[in-house]
């Protein structure tokens, strides 16, 4: 009895748990799972600024045949980069580790399938650079081209990549290369960029191309010394600013163990009518030398925004490999009193009394030159439309106790001719030329020939612009010779009379010439000119991470000059 009534029992159970199972069919809406794969996607990329880089994933899944029912979506550090099934894009990232995934999303269920990488980016300017300072659209901009790697040009890209301007007015680029914190804040350990805008010096790690965040600009505090607070109220530092700047590698050695060491730069500029210097050795504990305020050897003298070494003859190759140059004597003008004047290392001298005055000129430019003998150096003078070059020569002072000190003699001196004051110039280490522009023109005039008189003028014409398609309005605005002197570069304006260079496009060139110094021959290298990098060009410089005296190697013969 008891058995039937558990039969009985499960038979009921049974049939109910039958029941409820057929009653359930039907209940849910079964849709296929889409288990989708990403693959094709690396764990980690590296990549330099203005780089390109391409991330193609392959997508796998039961139902992924339909794309349209996905969104694709690439994240870096957060923020939303792109927002397609491909990654195609040029890097324009600031330096540092990007934590990045790739997020695919099923429109119809909302599930997002997710892919990390990480993607490092890494400074695309800590190699040798061709830079280029122009007026933009109202404002200084940078340009520049790496020559370290097949690259484009990135143009223009200072105000959008880092949110700020460089300033209004530009003026000079200046690269220097003493690698040490002893020169502190013109020096750093991997070497200064100085952009000079609007009277005011801002100091660049050369290797990122960034603005120091410690020491933004140059001040008179580092030459008078440690800063105090509050500020010191006096004329010289009401007065300081930055006008020009100019700077020389005076030894390089590479030591017996392989690596580089410099042992002597000096950097000089010419703050509010004053002289204000750095003298540079890295080969040990000594710090830099910091003169502050030198005045002009004349009473209530003012000294023009320019100034250069009267020598420029080679330190003789060591076992060491010593590179550089002597330095000599550095040159100036004082406007106020109309007449050289020149800095020793130590004192402000004067120049003879048979030098003599030049009432209304500035001196617009001026460099050591191959004549001999006693470092004859070349400076030329400038009121508006008239030109005057300069022949000096250092000589000594009969004067001076013993007639010992030195002082600087007048060789000889031609006016007139075609320079005028918004030509460039250079002059080659071991020839007699000076080149120079002058309108849309480019020229080469032998020195010497100031001793017969000669003054530059159309028949030193090496080429003008219209010779490469460039109408009237095309201006050469600088000029840039490679270490090696083998390149030689032209910065040239189609802005004509927009001075401000207000157009959206931008219509500053840089052309490139193969040089041959000894024979002066100068052949266009179309394939390496680029047009429409830059706004109006103000200073073209090649920066170099490393200086090479002459681009070559300690060996004084193998080549290292890239460009």
């Amino acid at each position: 009895m008891k058995r039937s009534i558990y039969s009985l029992l499960g038979i009921s159970l049974m049939a109910m748990a039958f029941t409820a199972c057929y009653d359930d069919l039907g209940n849910y809406d079964y849709k296929d799972i889409n288990e989708l794969q990403v693959d094709s996607i690396h764990a980690g990329y590296v990549r330099d600024v203005d780089d390109s880089l391409h991330i193609v994933p392959v997508l796998q899944g039961t139902q992924y045949s339909d794309t349209s029912r996905f969104t694709y979506k690439w994240e870096f550090n957060n923020s939303v980069l792109a927002e397609t099934p491909e990654l195609h894009i040029r890097v324009e990232l600031t330096p540092g580790e990007k934590r990045c995934r790739y997020i695919v999303k099923d429109k119809n269920t909302g599930i997002q399938y997710y892919t990390p990488f990480s993607l490092s980016v890494r400074s695309s300017t800590a190699a040798d650079l061709i830079v280029v300072l122009s007026k933009y659209q109202g404002r200084a901009e940078l340009s520049y081209l790496r020559l370290d790697k097949p690259s484009a040009w990135v143009s223009n890209y200072y105000a959008d990549r880092w949110g700020e301007k460089l300033g209004t007015n530009p003026q000079q680029l200046l690269p220097t290369y003493a690698e040490t914190n002893l020169g502190t804040p013109v020096t750093c350990p991997r070497g200064r960029l100085l952009i000079l805008c609007d009277d005011r010096a801002a100091l660049f790690d050369k290797s990122s191309m960034e603005q120091d965040t410690m020491s933004p600009y140059l001040t008179v505090d580092p030459y008078n010394g440690i800063a105090t607070w509050p500020p010191k109220d006096d004329e010289e530092t009401q007065n300081y600013k930055t006008q020009y700047m100019t700077s020389m590698v005076n030894m390089w050695r590479r030591n017996p163990y392989g690596s580089n060491f410099q042992e002597g730069e000096y950097f000089y500029e010419i703050s509010g009518g004053k002289l204000y210097t750095v003298s540079t050795a890295t080969n040990g504990n000594k710090r830099s030398t910091f003169t502050s305020g030198i005045k002009s050897r004349y009473e209530k003298g003012y000294l023009c925004p320019f100034g250069f070494w009267d020598d420029m003859s080679d330190k003789e190759l060591g076992r060491l490999g010593e590179m550089g140059r002597t330095a000599g004597d550095f040159i100036m003008f004082d406007k106020v009193n109309e007449r050289f004047t020149f800095y020793d290392g130590g004192h402000m001298r004067e120049v003879d009394a048979s030098l003599p005055k030049y009432p209304g000129y500035e001196l617009l430019w001026g460099s050591a030159t191959n004549l001999t003998p006693n470092n004859r150096c070349l400076a030329i003078l400038n009121k508006g439309d008239e030109t005057r070059l300069v022949m000096l020569e250092t000589g000594q002072d009969p004067n001076s106790i013993g007639g010992k000190v030195r002082t600087k003699l007048l060789v000889k001196e031609v006016s007139g001719g075609i320079i005028n004051a918004s030509s460039k110039f250079y002059i080659p280490n071991y020839v007699d030329h000076l080149y120079f522009s002058a309108g849309n023109a480019f020229y080469s005039y032998t020195i010497s020939d100031m001793f017969s008189g000669t003054v530059p003028s159309q028949s030193h014409k090496i080429f003008d612009l219209t010779e490469y398609g460039y109408d009237a309005n095309a201006v050469i605005t600088d000029i840039c010779v490679s270490r090696s002197e083998k390149t030689l570069l032209v910065g040239v304006s189609r802005y004509g009379t927009d001075t401000e260079a207000m157009g959206d496009e931008a219509m500053g060139d840089v052309l490139y010439f193969d040089l041959d110094v000894s024979n002066k021959l100068f052949k266009y290298n179309e394939a390496k000119s680029a047009k429409a990098v830059a706004g109006i060009p103000v200073d073209v410089e090649i920066k170099y991470q490393t200086f090479w005296r002459n681009g070559r190697e300690q060996d004084g013969v193998t080549l290292k000059d890239n460009i």
